[in-house]
């Protein structure tokens, strides 16, 4: 498995950023003008069903997986052997590496065990809303790296599935097809799926090349991670994975936050994994668009792992404790 499929990159020090976040928390995170607030309840859909019976027709017809994560606090630097470091253009800046940025996309929500966002803290809607319509996203973040366009958000697909000891690739791979076969969704770069996972649902992925497991500190590497995938009937899937976030090595920095723990941590990390799959969203499939390949993907170089902690910013009528994104024109991290 090629290096780009095995996320191994955690920071231990901020290499200057942290001196130079609180220059950048100044504005950037309002909603674009005429934008209304959006506080709409969350369209939801009947529960899909998904049994571990049909996971050998799901493997057999899957021709590509991986996937690149987002460390914990405290997760070492895992770099691959034979690294060779790419030019970086000034300080930290992210690299074009000639893949595939996404221009616009729905936004798809699996709620595994779950019939509704309350396990999350009732608010994953309502955030993806506020950060679609705000110029961090329209004006200030995304425009410079070739992925402006309209992001929306699709709806939440709660999903009963049996889990049984940690969750592996095949169970998440499981969810993902079943979820968009039986609800006729569309795939491609015009569409991402969330899985999100409940509190004590563990999971390891050799697709990511790590775990989250909260109660083995031995073995936890990552919060979250985002990944690519080809099969042969519904193509090319985009997705991410988020655990419950509300664990010491997950949380936002600063408690209490405005919307609470947990609301705050599973925005906070939801906005990691949306921007890296909108600017680098076939990294794992050995073609990374922008990356910075000593220090990884936008919200690497700005995440609490990388020293860099998350504050408040103001998303329409919202204020959220969520981390900056990376800003190739100030070669800083900002809102």
């Amino acid at each position: 498995m090629s290096w780009f499929s095995r996320r191994g990159i955690a920071f231990t020090a901020a290499l200057g950023l942290a001196a130079s976040v609180l220059a950048a928390c100044g504005g950037g995170g309002s909603t674009l003008p005429g934008a209304p607030a959006q506080h709409s309840v969350p369209n939801l859909h009947k529960v899909t069903i998904v049994t571990r019976a049909s996971i050998p027709s799901v493997m057999a017809k899957l021709l590509h997986h991986g996937a690149f994560y987002s460390p914990r606090k405290g997760a070492h630097i895992k770099l691959p052997s034979g690294f060779k470091a790419m030019t970086v253009n000034a300080g930290n800046n992210l690299v074009n590496n000639g893949g595939p940025v996404q221009t616009g996309a729905t936004e798809y929500n699996i709620l595994v065990n779950c019939n509704d966002e309350s396990c999350w803290g009732g608010m994953i809607g309502q955030f993806e809303n506020d950060l679609f319509a705000s110029t961090m996203m329209n004006t200030d973040i995304l425009p410079q790296y070739g992925a402006g366009g309209t992001y929306s958000n699709g709806g939440d697909y709660p999903t009963q599935y049996q889990i049984s000891g940690q969750l592996q690739d095949q169970d998440i791979f499981n969810i993902l097809y079943s979820v968009i076969t039986a609800n006729n969704l569309p795939t491609g770069y015009g569409s991402e799926f969330h899985v999100f996972l409940g509190q004590g649902v563990e999971e390891c992925s050799q697709s990511a090349g790590g775990c989250y497991s909260p109660s083995n500190t031995s073995t936890w590497t990552f919060c979250a991670y985002h990944g690519s995938n080809d099969w042969s009937d519904i193509g090319h899937v985009l997705y991410s994975v988020e655990p419950y976030q509300d664990v010491q090595g997950c949380q936002v920095s600063n408690l209490p936050s405005p919307n609470g723990s947990l609301q705050d941590s599973t925005a906070s990390t939801l906005s990691h994994e949306t921007f890296e799959t909108i600017t680098d969203p076939d990294i794992a499939a050995n073609n990374p668009a922008w990356y910075n390949q000593a220090k990884g993907e936008i919200g690497d170089l700005c995440a609490p792992a990388a020293g860099v902690p998350s504050s408040n910013v103001q998303l329409g009528a919202d204020t959220w404790e969520i981390q900056m994104e990376y800003n190739n024109s100030i070669s800083d991290c900002s809102y």
